[in-house]
Protein backbone atom coordinates (compact mmCIF):
# COMPACT_ATOMS: atom_id res chain seq x y z
CA UNK A 1 0.00 0.00 0.00
CA UNK A 2 2.90 2.58 0.56
CA UNK A 3 4.51 1.69 -2.29
CA UNK A 4 1.62 2.22 -4.50
CA UNK A 5 0.78 5.22 -2.29
CA UNK A 6 4.92 6.53 -3.09
CA UNK A 7 4.94 5.48 -6.34
CA UNK A 8 1.47 8.09 -7.33
CA UNK A 9 3.27 10.85 -5.90
CA UNK A 10 6.34 10.38 -7.46
CA UNK A 11 4.31 10.39 -10.68
CA UNK A 12 2.19 13.33 -9.93
CA UNK A 13 5.59 15.35 -8.60
CA UNK A 14 7.50 14.75 -11.94
CA UNK A 15 3.76 15.41 -13.89
CA UNK A 16 4.42 18.97 -12.03
CA UNK A 17 7.61 19.31 -13.14
CA UNK A 18 6.94 18.97 -16.68
CA UNK A 19 4.37 21.12 -16.85
CA UNK A 20 6.22 23.19 -14.94
CA UNK A 21 8.79 23.37 -17.54
CA UNK A 22 6.19 24.20 -20.37
CA UNK A 23 4.48 27.32 -18.45
CA UNK A 24 8.12 28.19 -18.17
CA UNK A 25 8.78 28.07 -22.01
CA UNK A 26 5.51 28.99 -23.82
CA UNK A 27 3.44 30.68 -20.96
CA UNK A 28 0.54 29.19 -18.71
CA UNK A 29 -2.14 30.47 -20.27
CA UNK A 30 -0.61 29.60 -24.16
CA UNK A 31 0.29 25.79 -22.29
CA UNK A 32 -2.77 23.25 -22.77
CA UNK A 33 -3.71 20.14 -20.95
CA UNK A 34 -2.76 18.45 -24.50
CA UNK A 35 0.90 20.24 -24.36
CA UNK A 36 1.37 18.57 -21.48
CA UNK A 37 -0.15 15.37 -22.31
CA UNK A 38 2.32 15.46 -25.47
CA UNK A 39 5.41 15.81 -23.18
CA UNK A 40 4.71 13.58 -20.14
CA UNK A 41 2.97 10.46 -22.38
CA UNK A 42 0.33 10.15 -20.12
CA UNK A 43 -3.22 9.53 -21.57
CA UNK A 44 -6.17 12.16 -20.80
CA UNK A 45 -7.53 9.80 -18.37
CA UNK A 46 -4.02 9.11 -16.95
CA UNK A 47 -3.31 12.66 -15.88
CA UNK A 48 -7.35 13.22 -14.90
CA UNK A 49 -6.15 10.84 -12.42
CA UNK A 50 -3.51 12.87 -10.74
CA UNK A 51 -5.31 16.49 -11.54
CA UNK A 52 -8.51 18.06 -12.40
CA UNK A 53 -7.17 21.16 -14.19
CA UNK A 54 -4.12 23.27 -15.56
CA UNK A 55 -4.80 25.44 -12.56
CA UNK A 56 -4.22 22.10 -10.03
CA UNK A 57 -1.00 21.40 -11.73
CA UNK A 58 -0.23 25.46 -11.02
CA UNK A 59 -1.30 25.12 -7.16
CA UNK A 60 0.90 21.73 -6.64
CA UNK A 61 4.00 23.39 -8.29
CA UNK A 62 3.56 26.53 -6.31
CA UNK A 63 3.30 24.14 -3.20
CA UNK A 64 6.03 21.47 -4.36
CA UNK A 65 8.68 25.18 -4.72
CA UNK A 66 7.88 26.27 -1.16
CA UNK A 67 7.90 23.16 0.45
CA UNK A 68 11.25 22.23 -1.41
CA UNK A 69 12.42 25.62 0.42
CA UNK A 70 11.02 24.64 3.22
CA UNK A 71 12.92 21.60 3.57
CA UNK A 72 16.28 23.50 3.74
CA UNK A 73 15.32 25.61 6.28
CA UNK A 74 14.09 23.52 8.64
CA UNK A 75 17.63 22.73 9.93
CA UNK A 76 18.18 25.94 10.64
CA UNK A 77 15.34 26.81 12.50
CA UNK A 78 15.68 23.36 14.77
CA UNK A 79 19.45 23.95 15.28
CA UNK A 80 19.55 24.50 19.55
CA UNK A 81 23.65 26.26 18.98
CA UNK A 82 22.29 29.30 17.28
CA UNK A 83 19.96 32.17 18.88
CA UNK A 84 17.01 33.78 17.14
CA UNK A 85 19.19 36.81 15.00
CA UNK A 86 21.18 34.18 13.54
CA UNK A 87 18.75 32.04 12.16
CA UNK A 88 16.52 34.88 10.92
CA UNK A 89 19.72 36.16 9.37
CA UNK A 90 20.49 32.59 7.86
CA UNK A 91 16.92 32.18 7.20
CA UNK A 92 16.84 35.49 5.11
CA UNK A 93 19.78 34.32 3.09
CA UNK A 94 18.65 30.74 2.70
CA UNK A 95 15.66 31.85 1.24
CA UNK A 96 17.33 34.27 -1.48
CA UNK A 97 19.38 31.18 -2.29
CA UNK A 98 16.77 28.94 -3.41
CA UNK A 99 14.70 32.10 -4.99
CA UNK A 100 17.66 32.82 -7.06
CA UNK A 101 18.37 29.11 -7.75
CA UNK A 102 14.90 29.13 -9.42
CA UNK A 103 14.99 32.70 -10.69
CA UNK A 104 13.17 32.20 -13.86
CA UNK A 105 10.23 29.91 -12.55
CA UNK A 106 10.06 33.05 -9.92
CA UNK A 107 9.65 35.67 -12.42
CA UNK A 108 6.76 33.42 -14.36
CA UNK A 109 5.11 32.86 -10.96
CA UNK A 110 5.42 36.84 -10.41
CA UNK A 111 3.67 37.38 -13.91
CA UNK A 112 0.59 35.02 -13.24
CA UNK A 113 0.07 36.07 -9.70
CA UNK A 114 -2.20 38.59 -11.10
CA UNK A 115 -4.60 36.34 -11.20
CA UNK A 116 -6.58 36.33 -7.98
CA UNK A 117 -6.76 32.25 -7.99
CA UNK A 118 -3.12 31.80 -8.26
CA UNK A 119 -2.77 34.14 -5.90
CA UNK A 120 -5.32 32.87 -3.21
CA UNK A 121 -3.38 29.66 -3.87
CA UNK A 122 -0.28 31.31 -3.34
CA UNK A 123 -1.20 33.05 -0.12
CA UNK A 124 -2.28 29.97 1.69
CA UNK A 125 0.43 27.59 0.32
CA UNK A 126 2.39 30.15 2.31
CA UNK A 127 0.26 30.96 5.73
CA UNK A 128 0.75 26.59 5.72
CA UNK A 129 4.54 26.49 5.27
CA UNK A 130 6.17 29.47 5.73
CA UNK A 131 4.28 31.27 9.09
CA UNK A 132 4.82 29.10 11.75
CA UNK A 133 8.39 27.92 11.28
CA UNK A 134 9.49 31.98 11.00
CA UNK A 135 7.01 32.51 14.16
CA UNK A 136 9.28 29.70 15.77
CA UNK A 137 12.05 32.10 15.48
CA UNK A 138 10.83 35.57 16.02
CA UNK A 139 9.43 33.63 19.28
CA UNK A 140 13.35 32.21 20.71
CA UNK A 141 13.93 36.03 19.75
CA UNK A 142 11.69 37.03 21.87
CA UNK A 143 12.57 34.99 24.73
CA UNK A 144 16.09 35.80 24.32
CA UNK A 145 15.19 39.69 24.25
CA UNK A 146 16.49 39.77 20.79
CA UNK A 147 13.26 41.05 19.26
CA UNK A 148 10.08 43.33 20.67
CA UNK A 149 7.12 41.64 19.02
CA UNK A 150 3.85 40.95 21.23
CA UNK A 151 2.61 38.82 18.64
CA UNK A 152 4.82 36.37 16.55
CA UNK A 153 2.80 34.66 14.62
CA UNK A 154 0.64 37.36 13.17
CA UNK A 155 3.68 39.34 12.81
CA UNK A 156 5.46 36.38 10.78
CA UNK A 157 2.77 37.00 8.32
CA UNK A 158 2.69 40.27 8.21
CA UNK A 159 6.48 39.74 7.71
CA UNK A 160 5.99 37.04 5.17
CA UNK A 161 2.93 39.10 3.42
CA UNK A 162 5.67 42.27 2.88
CA UNK A 163 8.10 40.11 1.39
CA UNK A 164 6.04 38.02 -0.83
CA UNK A 165 3.74 40.66 -2.47
CA UNK A 166 6.15 42.88 -4.61
CA UNK A 167 4.60 41.04 -8.11
CA UNK A 168 1.21 43.41 -6.56
CA UNK A 169 3.09 46.38 -6.67
CA UNK A 170 2.14 48.88 -9.39
CA UNK A 171 6.11 49.44 -9.46
CA UNK A 172 6.77 46.04 -9.95
CA UNK A 173 8.28 46.50 -13.67
CA UNK A 174 10.32 49.34 -12.16
CA UNK A 175 11.79 47.59 -9.49
CA UNK A 176 12.47 44.25 -11.49
CA UNK A 177 14.24 46.40 -14.34
CA UNK A 178 15.63 48.78 -13.07
CA UNK A 179 18.83 48.72 -10.86
CA UNK A 180 18.77 51.15 -8.62
CA UNK A 181 14.87 51.15 -7.81
CA UNK A 182 15.36 47.43 -7.27
CA UNK A 183 18.26 48.68 -4.38
CA UNK A 184 16.34 51.37 -2.99
CA UNK A 185 12.90 48.81 -2.84
CA UNK A 186 15.20 46.21 -0.94
CA UNK A 187 16.92 48.10 1.39
CA UNK A 188 13.48 49.77 2.36
CA UNK A 189 12.07 46.53 3.12
CA UNK A 190 14.66 44.94 5.26
CA UNK A 191 14.74 48.38 7.48
CA UNK A 192 10.86 47.52 7.91
CA UNK A 193 11.69 44.22 8.55
CA UNK A 194 14.23 45.41 11.15
CA UNK A 195 11.96 48.31 12.76
CA UNK A 196 9.17 45.26 12.72
CA UNK A 197 11.15 43.30 14.78
CA UNK A 198 12.70 45.93 17.00
CA UNK A 199 16.12 45.88 15.80
CA UNK A 200 18.87 47.44 13.53
CA UNK A 201 18.63 46.45 10.16
CA UNK A 202 22.37 45.72 10.45
CA UNK A 203 21.91 43.40 12.82
CA UNK A 204 19.86 41.50 9.87
CA UNK A 205 22.42 42.01 6.90
CA UNK A 206 25.61 43.64 6.25
CA UNK A 207 25.69 46.83 4.55
CA UNK A 208 26.43 45.05 0.92
CA UNK A 209 24.18 42.22 1.97
CA UNK A 210 21.01 40.73 0.06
Amino acid sequence: MAKTANKYYSKKYELTEIAEKLFIEKGYEETSIEDILKASGLSKGGFYHYFKSKEEVLSESISNLMENSLKELESIIDNDSMNALEKLKLFMEKKSELQNNKKEFAKYLSMIMKSDFTLYKYYISLAEKYVNPLARIIEQGVRENIFDVKFPRETADIMLRAVTSLPQSAFFSEYLHNETSHNNYSASLKDVIARILGVDSTAIWTPDGE
